[in-house]
Formats: structure tokens, C-alpha cells, sequence
């Protein structure tokens, strides 16, 4: 099983940036491509005014989390993630399809990534 976060307005679409996310949906994902919600985190709506500030806390409200599915993400904040161990796929499309999608394929996608986000670009 994994935890994996979601940075979507509505549930349904990954269609968040990173760094302007209010609220992340966390998710638990099984090999077999099953999933559940387990809870959603919100950014707190004091820090919303700084971008360097949300995405800052994002990093730390996230960081029991295996995976983060987001729309777009700047290369610190993919830094900051990598340094605690958290993978960030910056995808869109339906939610659904992309948690069936990191369940089945979760472990290949994590021995293929790179482990430095900075290395190789």
C-alpha cells in the first residue's frame, strides 16, 4: 500500500500546481490498482498570499507521503519533495485513472525515476 497525494480543485482532475494547491487529497493505493481516500489536507489559507511560503509548508504537510500527483511543479519544490523521499509525477487527466494507473505500476515508476530531480536534465 501507498499513500499517495493529489493536488485537484475538484477530486476529479489533476489540475493543480504544486505551489498554488489549497488543499491536497490524500489517497491510499494497493498494488492491484484499488484505491480509497483517506483524508484531504488543507494548505493553510494564512500562507496562500506567499507561493514560496505554500509550497514550503505543502512540502512538509506531505511528507508521510510516497507519491504526489500534481499538474506542475517548480524544480525547488521537486528538490525539497525528492529530499524527503517523496516522488513528485506532474500529470493531468481524471484522478481515477491516474491512482489505478501509480497502483499497478507504482513500483516500476519508482525504480525508473531519477533520483535526483537536478541530475540528467
Amino acid at each position: 500500500m501507498a499513500k499517495v497525494a493529489v493536488a485537484s480543485t475538484d477530486g476529479v482532475s489533476i489540475n493543480e500546481h504544486f505551489g498554488r494547491a489549497k488543499e491536497f487529497w490524500i489517497y491510499e493505493v494497493n498494488e492491484q490498482g484499488t484505491y480509497h481516500l483517506l483524508e484531504r489536507r488543507e494548505v493553510l489559507p494564512a500562507i496562500q498570499t506567499d507561493h514560496k511560503h505554500i509550497a514550503g509548508y505543502a512540502v512538509e504537510l506531505l511528507d508521510d507521503i510516497e507519491a504526489v500527483l500534481i499538474a506542475r511543479i517548480g524544480p525547488q519544490a521537486e528538490v525539497e519533495l525528492l529530499a524527503k523521499g517523496v516522488f513528485a509525477l506532474a500529470i493531468t487527466g481524471p484522478v481515477d485513472k491516474a491512482l489505478v494507473s501509480y497502483g499497478k505500476r507504482g513500483k516500476y515508476i519508482r525504480s525508473k525515476l531519477v533520483r535526483s530531480p537536478v541530475e540528467g536534465r
